[in-house]
């Protein structure tokens, strides 16, 4: 499992304190849990010799409905041609990398041929130095469920407790984490 986010960038880091939280409270039993701050196409090699991988991240889609706080999806490169997933590694902007296109060129590459998933939180605010809004650490309970929902359904389990995550993060990601 995977937490991604820029904690300078307010509601970007939803990820990452989501992940540096569930560490902080017992982490994970059968999968491995790990935080960055950003991703960068060398991070493909973060998915090489995994079956799966799950991406908690802030996601806003044009379809996702207005009311949602929290979307779970499964990223699936085989579904698509050769001529897509072409496509998609040449619009690839190194320099603004998210999960998706993560998994789609490490796909490309022949690193990754497995299933990855993506817990993605509504970010309602990405202004510098902010830390997370109100709004996100609302939606922490609903994606913390989902995780624990996927994690079940993938043979492993979230371990920390909701209460100790949401505590953790009102103590510690109402600011930027500059670690």
């Amino acid at each position: 499992m995977l937490g991604v986010g820029n904690t300078l960038h307010g509601d970007d880091g939803i990820g990452y304190c989501l992940a540096r939280g569930i560490e902080a409270c017992g982490g994970v039993g059968g999968a491995r849990l790990a935080a960055i701050q950003h991703l960068s196409p060398g991070h493909i090699s973060i998915l090489e010799g995994y079956d799966t991988v799950v991406f908690i991240d802030s996601y806003l889609s044009e379809d996702m409905p207005e009311d949602a706080r929290v979307a779970v999806l499964e990223i699936d490169p085989a579904k698509l041609s050769e001529a897509e997933v072409a496509e998609l590694v040449q619009e690839i902007d190194p320099h603004s990398l998210n999960p998706v296109r993560l998994v789609v060129l490490a796909y490309a590459a022949q690193l990754f041929k497995g299933r990855a998933y993506l817990v993605g939180v509504r970010p309602y605010s990405i202004e510098f130095m902010e830390g997370l809004s109100g709004e996100v650490r609302k939606a922490v309970p609903k994606a913390l469920a989902e995780l624990e929902r996927l994690l079940r359904r993938l043979g492993a389990r979230l371990r920390a407790p909701a209460g100790c995550v949401m505590e953790w993060i009102e103590e510690n990601c109402g600011r930027p984490l500059l670690d």
